[in-house]
């Protein structure tokens, strides 16, 4: 299928949706992960998926519909997962800014995992985290599972 991924995630009918490429870095800029994913599809073997989602501790970025050519292509979303991702580390008393990359892996597929199932959920998703919605990304991963350091 593909080279490698950290997570990928299947919609309810097991079709790829996204590719999540996980990095405990800091201080990253747009620039950054559009040369970041230029390099992974680079090296060929990156199925062509409605989404492509880079996931730091202090940015996601998002694409939606770019396509698999390895040239740099801005995200089309940015947000600050701060906000998301407190209550993770709030729950397993952890210090965000002290994890290990696969604590940090962890986190995310936490939340790609309660994202996947909102319900009650969707009136503050709607509100809080309106790229989610905007982008189509919870309809296209709603009721999905999640694959783990996906090889070839």
């Amino acid at each position: 299928m593909f080279a490698y991924a950290d997570l990928v995630v299947y919609d309810r009918n097991g079709q790829l949706k996204v590719i999540v490429e996980v990095k405990n870095k800091t201080g990253t800029s747009s620039e950054w992960a559009a040369k970041l994913r230029r390099n992974i599809l680079a090296h060929g073997g990156v199925p062509e998926v409605d989404f492509y989602l880079i996931a730091t501790p202090d940015r996601l970025y998002l694409w939606k519909g770019a396509g698999n050519e390895p040239i740099p292509i801005q995200p089309a979303y940015e947000a600050d997962p701060r906000p998301i991702f407190k209550h993770y580390f709030d729950r397993a008393r952890l210090d965000p800014t002290d994890v290990s990359g696969p604590v940090f892996e962890m986190v995310v597929a936490s939340w790609l995992g309660d994202i996947m199932r909102f319900d009650e959920q969707a009136q503050k998703l709607a509100n809080d985290e309106r790229w989610l919605v905007e982008s189509g990304f919870l309809d296209a991963i709603k009721d999905g599972r999640i694959g783990y350091e996906v090889t070839a």
